[in-house]
């Protein structure tokens, strides 16, 4: 696989760091984060006159599109599973298709509405945050916002939803997460140097289990993106330069995004623990003995311009290493589908990609 440190790295203000060790970043200045509890009309995203280009900043809006087969050798076998992967997304964002179903006139789910209050500059506190991690760039200090550090409240309210006696998690969306992190100095021997971390974690709230029918698929998600510091801004959207997206669902498993905008350009998206199939491979002609393997990988390069399908079952991602005398010694495991090289894909195709990410 191309990925290494970057998506380990991301994800620093939350996570712990596994073989990315960070260098000392020197001094670290107050952290401003205090409770945030706005109300919205609606957390609906849509194009509107005052903003029409709402929905290109959303996560998805790339990988929906991009996907879609394209050229003279295009088929429809090629065309439903394009569907059906775009279904499945569906599911975690909460998407309404174009009447020609290959993309999406509005989403509604906490990743996309907190990346959207952010570049809005309408929080205070968000953007004194923003403003705060600028500061400390100019200064060259590390710096860190973050509201779970403090133990302050991030609460959104949907004033419709509310209204219309909406379920819990459906009118009330908590951020336990909101995190900028600015590392003058990333890993030894990298060239992580100047970068920005964001982290955003939202996980729904408990109900009765009589309720919990009602309640919309997402359970948790954990994002993290990786900025340039040199070209941090502090108003409108951020361009990341890798982002990873990791959705959890009460019926549907999960699915995690992962995003290069730099070097290879490529989106990845990996769907897990779904119970039940996702894609029908036999469509394909591949016969599975798991109508549902336990790893199924979806890449699509958008410099070649190509969608490429693999999927493996039953297989560890690292297995022991034959020519260690170490018990403990590990490698990749080439057959699991996250390590597999391009011409194992078990379906590609060429695809519209997106030539803004070529």
């Amino acid at each position: 696989m191309r990925h290494s440190c970057f998506f380990t790295a991301i994800s620093i203000a939350l996570l712990g760091i596994s073989g990315c060790k960070m260098a000392d970043t020197g001094p670290v200045a107050f952290n401003p984060a205090t409770n945030v509890s706005p109300t919205f009309s609606t957390f609906d995203l849509e194009n509107t006159d005052k903003a029409p280009d709402n929905l290109e900043h959303t996560r998805f809006w790339d990988f929906y599109q991009g996907l879609e087969p394209t050229g003279n050798n295009a088929t429809d076998e090629d065309r439903e599973t394009a569907n059906e992967i775009r279904a499945h997304i569906d599911k975690f964002i909460r998407a309404t298709r174009t009447p020609d179903g290959k993309s999406y006139e509005k989403v509604r789910n906490p990743l996309d509405l907190m990346n959207q209050v952010i570049a809005f500059n309408e929080i205070d506190n968000f953007r004194e945050g923003r403003r705060y991690i600028s500061q400390r760039i100019a200064a060259g200090q590390a710096g860190n916002y973050s509201n779970r550090a403090n133990g302050a409240l991030i609460r959104f309210t949907d004033q419709n939803a509310v209204l219309d006696d909406a379920s819990l998690n459906d009118k009330l969306w908590v951020y336990p997460t909101l995190d900028w992190r600015y590392l003058p100095k990333g890993p030894e021997d990298s060239d992580l140097d100047e970068k920005v971390y964001r982290t955003i974690q939202y996980v729904s709230r408990s109900v009765a289990t009589e309720e919990a029918e009602a309640q919309p698929e997402l359970i948790s998600l954990l994002a993290g993106s990786r900025f340039d510091a040199n070209s941090f801004v502090t108003s409108g959207y951020n361009i990341p330069e890798f982002a990873t997206a990791d959705y959890l669902s009460r019926n549907y498993g999960g699915i995690e995004l992962r995003q290069e905008f730099i070097r290879d350009k490529i989106d990845t998206l990996f769907i897990k623990s779904a119970d039940k199939p996702v894609l029908d491979l036999s469509r394909h002609g591949i016969t599975l003995s798991d109508t549902s393997p336990d790893c199924l990988r979806v890449e699509l390069d958008y410099v070649g311009s190509v969608l490429r399908v693999f999927h493996s079952n039953e297989q560890p991602a690292k297995i022991k290493d034959p020519a260690s005398e170490d018990p403990d010694a590990t490698i990749k495991n080439p057959a699991y589908c996250g390590n597999q090289v391009d011409n194992e894909a078990a379906i590609s195709w060429a695809a519209k990609g997106a030539f803004w990410r070529q």
